[in-house]
C-alpha cells in the first residue's frame, strides 16, 4: 500500500472512530455535537453557499468532514514520519491533545466568522471535540501503523517465496 493510501485509509477509520464518538456524545447530552451535522448547518446558514436539505446526511458536511481528517493525518505524516509507523502511547495522547486544540480552534472560528452560526452548548461541544480528536488519533495511528506492519510482511512473504 501506498502512503498516500495508507493517510487516506488511516483518516477514514479515524474520522469513523472521532463521529462515532461524537455521536454517542450528543445522544449522551441531547446536545448537537456531531461535526458533519454541524458543518451542513454552517453551509445552510450561509448567505453564500447553495441551500441543503437534510442537514443531517447531506453530503457536504459529512464529505468535508472526512478530508479533514484525510488532512490531519497527511498533517501528521509531514511533522511525524517515522513516527507513525510505531507511535508511542504518550506521542499519539500528545498529537491527539494538539490536534484536539487545533480543532476547537477551527470551529471557534467558523463559529466567529459566520453571520449566522447554528446553536449548540459550545463548552460541551469544544470539551468533546477535544476528546475526539484523541480518539481520532489513536484510531488514525493505528489503522496507520497496522498498513505499514501488513505491507512489511508482505515485502517479506514475498522476498522467502
Amino acid at each position: 500500500m501506498k502512503t498516500a493510501e495508507k493517510i487516506i485509509v488511516a483518516g477514514i477509520i479515524g474520522t469513523t472512530f472521532m463521529t462515532l464518538y461524537s455521536y454517542w456524545r450528543s445522544k449522551k447530552e441531547n446536545e448537537q455535537y456531531l461535526e458533519p451535522v454541524m458543518l451542513n448547518k454552517l453551509i445552510q446558514r450561509s448567505d453564500a453557499l447553495p441551500a441543503i436539505e437534510d442537514e443531517e446526511s447531506h453530503p457536504a458536511g459529512w464529505g468535508l468532514h472526512y478530508v479533514a481528517g484525510v488532512a490531519f493525518v497527511a498533517a501528521y505524516w509531514l511533522i511525524w514520519r517515522r513516527a507513525l509507523k510505531n507511535p508511542s502511547p504518550l506521542g499519539i495522547i500528545i498529537t491527539g491533545a494538539a490536534s484536539g486544540i487545533v480543532g476547537i480552534l477551527i470551529w471557534k472560528m467558523m463559529f466567529a466568522n459566520h453571520d449566522n452560526p447554528p446553536h449548540n452548548y459550545r463548552y460541551g461541544y469544544y470539551r468533546q471535540l477535544f476528546i475526539a480528536h484523541i480518539i481520532f488519533t489513536l484510531a488514525a495511528a493505528g489503522a496507520y501503523s497496522m498498513a505499514s506492519n501488513l505491507q512489511l510482511k508482505n515485502r517479506r512473504s514475498i522476498r522467502l517465496a
